[in-house]
């Protein structure tokens, strides 16, 4: 029987970016997905800041940021009656937008999930060690006290190759068969609205012109769908809502049809060639547990959303990003088991919070349609839906509670809109925050996190921190110093000591008053066996 650390069930962004999270760790893990190859039909388009940090790690920033349609494509959603009629609204995304921020060595994109999973895919089984099979299944999954056991089929052969995992990531998707087979159910939120998704090919620039956006709502006869740029030149992919999914699935001329009337002109005025049609229905919600013993749900297996703010995906790799460094921990014997159970304790109350805005800003993105049919208060409807997508403070700033962070007394800076507004702070709970280390504006401190506990001491006396680490490192305890001594204008202050956790986030920070000392600030928050 293969024997493995870690059975990933599910090859899609989040399952992929798993793998890439526990090879970075020295966790040995195989990775099998159902389907022959990766995503040939995009659907998730928006990666944040904080996805494309996290990415950053793996050296392939850059090679997503080459599939985004740009800064210009990114500044705004737009509504209008058709491609070629009246312009209706504008709402600023500043979260969309694929321009720098002083507070983020990244940048977020909008792309295509076809091609950032290609990238994923490609990284993911170039590393020692992952063993990435396509094309293979896992069937009779059990568990014990001790471990999971299944079988992966070839499901070109047809041939069993029974395996035993210490543990099992799920990442199968907001359909997944192991969230049934460990009994934790999707406590969903089902909503009678049917898609038909419509990827197609053609120049639209005659009538785009400047009203470019990364969402393009249009008023059609079936409601009010959505135009989205995939690569900013002819890449296109539509929505058609309200189907009724009796009818079966849309045909290529019914397709053909919906999109020459939503660009608003003749059909011999316009040459389309359409890729792929895929149904969609929404579903939001989160599972009753985000785990059963020894199987973890993460992504879209855990919670699903509601597509509008680009929030699901992006929620996937902050909790598969929460998960795996701790699951590294307690197999290479750092850390108890019990430090497993702050994953759902952390991350269920981000993913709640991001469920609930999806399902509202599906809302107020139709508010703007509906005041344009009836004459309604159009200022309002716009302002309202500035949330869509400007939510800084949900990515940047959300805060973990648990035992590995400390708690601080004085309340977070004050912002006008905690949604939208972000100051970067530390605090802990948070993620830490970013400054340049040299002037070229290369090296981050985000680069330091990863596989260790990082603390980082800023300018000033620190007396008996590396006397302190020493000690835990001479015990194999994953912990080092790194010095913050040429960075300005940061949030850090003179003489503090931060304790980050490997997935970037503040486990405890000192001020130059603190009464405790290094060995017992660590004691506390650090996941010791």
């Amino acid at each position: 029987m293969r024997e493995t650390q870690v059975l990933v069930i599910g090859g899609s962004l989040i399952g992929l970016t798993s793998s890439l999270l526990l090879s970075s760790l020295g966790v040995e893990h195989i990775l099998v997905d159902r389907r022959p190859n990766t995503s040939d039909h995009p659907r998730a388009r928006l990666y944040d800041r904080r996805t494309l940090e996290l990415l950053r790690r793996f050296g392939i920033h850059g090679d997503v940021e080459a599939t985004g349609i740009g800064d210009l494509w990114t500044r705004q959603n737009r509504w209008i009656e058709s491609l070629a009629g009246n312009h209706i609204a504008a709402v600023p995304t500043e979260s969309f937008q694929m321009a720098p921020a002083d507070y983020s060595p990244s940048i977020p994109v909008m792309g295509a999930q076809d091609m950032i999973e290609a990238t994923l895919w490609k990284a993911a089984r170039e590393q020692p060690n992952a063993d990435v099979r396509f094309y293979t299944s896992a069937e009779d999954l059990t568990q014990d006290a001790d471990g999971c056991s299944a079988t992966l089929i070839d499901r070109e052969s047809g041939e069993g190759e029974p395996i035993r995992a210490q543990y099992v990531v799920a990442a199968d998707g907001v359909h997944s068969a192991t969230r049934d087979q460990i009994g934790c159910p999707l406590d969903e939120n089902s909503f009678d609205f049917h898609l038909q998704d419509i990827l197609f090919h053609a120049d639209l620039s005659r009538w785009t012109g400047d009203r470019v956006g990364g969402l393009i709502f249009i008023m059609t006869s079936y409601g009010m769908g959505v135009y989205q740029p995939m690569d900013g030149a002819t890449r296109w992919r539509v929505q058609l809502p309200g189907w009724d999914p009796e009818r079966g699935n849309l045909t290529l001329e019914e397709a053909h049809a919906y999109i020459v009337e939503a660009v608003g002109v003749d059909a011999s005025e316009l040459e389309v060639d359409i890729e792929s049609i895929r149904p969609w229905n929404f579903i939001a919600g989160l599972t009753e547990h985000f785990s059963n013993g020894r199987v973890f749900l993460v992504g879209d297996a855990a919670h699903a959303f509601i597509p509008t703010g680009g929030m699901g995906s992006n929620t996937g790799f902050s909790g598969t990003h929460n998960l795996c460094w701790k699951l590294a921990y307690v197999l290479q014997g750092h850390a108890p088991a019990s430090l497993l159970d702050t994953y759902e304790q952390e991350h269920r109350p981000i993913a709640q919070r991001r469920v609930r805005l999806s399902i509202e800003n599906s809302g107020l993105a139709g508010a703007i349609g509906q005041a344009h049919l009836t004459g309604g208060d159009m200022a309002q409807a716009e302002f309202n839906c500035h949330q869509y997508g400007s939510y800084e403070g949900m990515i940047m700033a959300y805060e973990y509670q648990s035992a590995l962070c400390q708690v601080d007394q004085e309340p977070p800076p004050l912002v006008e809109n905690e949604h939208r507004d972000f100051i970067p702070v530390v605090r802990g709970g948070r993620r830490a925050p970013h400054a340049w280390l040299d002037p070229h504006r290369t090296i981050s401190t985000l680069d330091w996190f990863g596989t260790d506990y990082v603390v980082m001491l800023c300018q000033g006396d620190h007396d008996g921190w590396q006397a302190a680490v020493d000690d835990y490192r001479n015990r194999n305890f994953p912990i080092r110093i790194e010095h913050m001594r040429h960075a300005t204008n940061t949030p850090y202050a003179d003489s503090e000591a931060v304790l980050v956790r490997p997935d970037g986030v503040v486990a405890a920070h000192t001020r130059p008053s603190d009464p405790r000392t290094p060995a017992e600030l660590l004691e506390q928050y650090l996941p010791l066996n």
